[in-house]
């Protein structure tokens, strides 16, 4: 079986790519809200003021947890681009090409 050229298949990967990019800022903030909450609220067991250093904790982990998910989303986008450029690329060549061949030849 030949392969074939498809530049839907490719589109289609970059559609995937920012719909990833896209998720893995909510599950990374959501992700940094539970650790930051846990790890806070372990921390000040014994405190007085548990839930609202829970609350911070909770807070700080989710601004990282963002921050490091658009980071990875930059990524995929990035990605993505890439991909949707080589078939802007190819689509270009391939028309400057049959007009290229379409012209008449010129003898000298």
């Amino acid at each position: 079986m030949a392969v074939q050229y498809d530049p839907k298949i490719i589109a289609q990967h970059a559609e995937a790519l920012y719909r990833r990019a896209s998720r893995i800022v909510f599950t990374s903030g959501v992700t940094g809200l539970i650790v930051g909450a846990v790890a806070l609220g372990v921390a000040s067991n014994n405190s007085p003021s548990n839930t609202v250093l829970t609350f911070v904790g909770a807070l700080l982990g989710a601004l990282m947890g963002i921050s490091i998910g658009r980071g990875r989303a930059f990524v995929y986008q990035l990605q993505a681009q890439q991909a949707l450029c080589q078939v802007e690329i190819e689509s270009n060549t391939r028309r400057a090409a049959a007009l290229t061949s379409a012209l008449p030849v010129k003898s000298d």
